[in-house]
């Protein structure tokens, strides 16, 4: 299967289509749409992992410029843990282990010592940095053929010094012979991830101009990073009003992290408000950006608040009076019915978890129709003239129509992810050509109708879930009927070859 929503021709066994998309669902009619915020001023912050004991690796606290990745069945993280053995106090990378992701377990690995015993998580990194741990940024790369570089590391020791490592384990770590990767421009990276066979790095920086700017850096190898950078998204440009100094106005903190969903990478980057340039009251907030090529990145809802930092508790210094701030790690994951998000607070010693129902982070609602009546003369003597004709009078329900997608599989099914759905506010599915043309068996009166709600209801053409269209370059319509359809919300539309 491959999706023509602009992005690279990238092979997909699942498209997942989502509404704030606009490439992929770009055609619309009487419908518009939305995003879903994970917290509330009534919703506290869910923990998931705290600091521990005083002489533990992360006994003085703790930080998620990390990483989460599902390896099988389990969940793995990496995190900065602020500890001092007796010689050295510093941040070190730890790990932790879940099921669920919102249980997590710190193993003793027995690798490192600490404080006099090796009953911890520490991973092993032998490197002069290994208690300077900034970013912790890895990516899984299992089809390596070396299986000493199956795990890859960035990590950001200052601004300006960037190294990366490599792990066949995710625990045993050597660093990279060419470091620093980063050898010229500022950057605190916030997301890596591997796509189409190049390494993506975005972070904050790059020199493109007065403010704190999304950049992203490419990589072939994971050895060679090229110096040149594409700016993905800036904060410091109209319609943002212009502050003096670099910490005041609007600003993209930590670029963006990844969640490649194959024909789309959905990422959260750090909303930086400076109300002035003294960094003691700047916030933070996360918000949500879509990209079809890793590079450039636009937000579907411009500056909405994706997680709010509001009343996130500082526990490392309570001397210190700060502004909520909040950081992103790399990691999104759909674990059951549910899509998870893990963060972080600026000087807390806690790292938290954001919640939704199973990829329902934005949807499309009805827009009311503006003439429900026909209330304007020339419609109502189209109408009268109609009547008086006996002609069909036309109405055009609230639909949605796809990007182009061309389906390689004689065997495809069809999926909906929507609420609200009863007797009186429902979906229809129907199966458009290239062209718009409906396409026989498909459509029309043989178009599947979803009547139930559901995170993942399969649509069904006479009888059949798995549709032959093998060969063909198709568009996916939805209408929204009956007597409410203002009910009726949907978040996602999947595709998948059999």
């Amino acid at each position: 299967m491959l999706v023509k929503n602009g992005g690279p021709d990238v092979p997909l066994d699942e498209a997942v289509l989502f509404p704030f998309d606009k490439w992929s669902m770009p055609l619309r009619y009487r419908l518009k749409h939305g995003l879903v915020a994970a917290t509330n001023p009534y919703r506290p912050h869910e923990r998931v992992l705290q600091s521990g004991d005083p002489k533990a690796p992360d006994g003085l606290g703790m930080h998620y410029y990390g990483t989460v990745i599902r390896i099988g069945d389990e969940l793995r993280m990496w995190y900065g843990g602020d500890g001092d053995d007796g010689t050295v106090r510093g941040t070190r990378m730890c790990y932790a282990v879940s099921t669920d992701g919102i249980n997590w377990e710190k193993p003793e690995l027995g690798l490192v010592e600490f404080n006099g015993s090796s009953n911890n998580n520490l991973v092993q990194f032998d490197s002069e940095y290994s208690a300077n741990m900034g970013s912790i940024l890895i990516v899984h790369d299992p089809e390596d053929p070396d299986p000493d570089r199956r795990f890859k590391l960035v990590n950001e020791v200052h601004p300006f010094l960037n190294i990366a490592a490599f792990s066949p384990d995710g625990l045993h770590w050597r660093e990279s012979d060419h470091n620093p990767v980063l050898k010229h421009n500022a950057v605190e990276p916030g997301g890596l991830m591997k796509y189409g066979g190049c390494f993506y790095l975005s972070g904050q920086g790059g020199n493109v101009g007065t403010k704190r700017a999304l950049v992203t850096y490419i990589s072939y190898d994971f050895d060679h990073w090229i110096d040149a950078v594409a700016v993905g998204l800036r904060k410091d440009i109209p319609p943002y009003p212009a502050k003096p100094g670099p910490h005041a106005g609007e600003q993209v903190h930590l670029g963006a992290s990844y969640w490649n969903r194959g024909n789309v990478i959905l990422g959260v980057y750090g909303q930086w408000h400076g109300e002035s340039n003294d960094r003691g009251f700047i916030s933070m907030d996360l918000g949500l950006v879509v990209s079809h090529d890793a590079l450039y990145f636009d937000e579907p809802v411009p500056d909405f608040t994706l997680i709010s930092g509001y009343e996130i508790l500082s526990t490392k210094r309570k001397d210190m009076v700060r502004a909520p701030k909040l950081d992103q790690g790399q990691g999104f994951e759909n674990i059951g019915d549910e899509t998870l998000i893990w963060y972080w607070g600026w000087e807390a010693d806690f790292i938290c978890v954001a919640r939704w129902p199973r990829d329902r982070l934005g949807y499309f609602e009805v827009v009311a129709d503006p003439k429900p009546n026909l209330l304007m003369p020339e419609d109502t003597h189209t109408l009268f003239w109609k009547r008086y004709k006996n002609l069909p009078i036309d109405q055009t329900d609230p639909h949605t129509v796809s990007c182009p997608i061309r389906i390689d599989s004689h065997a495809t099914t069809i999926a909906v992810n929507a609420d609200g759905i009863c007797d009186d506010s429902f979906l229809r599915v129907e199966v458009l050509d290239e062209q718009c043309r409906p396409i026989v068996g498909l459509s029309g009166e043989a178009a599947a109708t979803i009547h139930e709600p559901g995170l993942r209801q399969t649509a069904v053409w006479t009888g059949r879930e798995a549709i032959d269209l093998a060969g063909q370059t198709i568009r996916i319509k939805v209408t929204w009927l009956g007597k409410r359809p203002e009910d009726t919300h949907l978040y996602a539309l999947y595709l998948n070859e059999n």
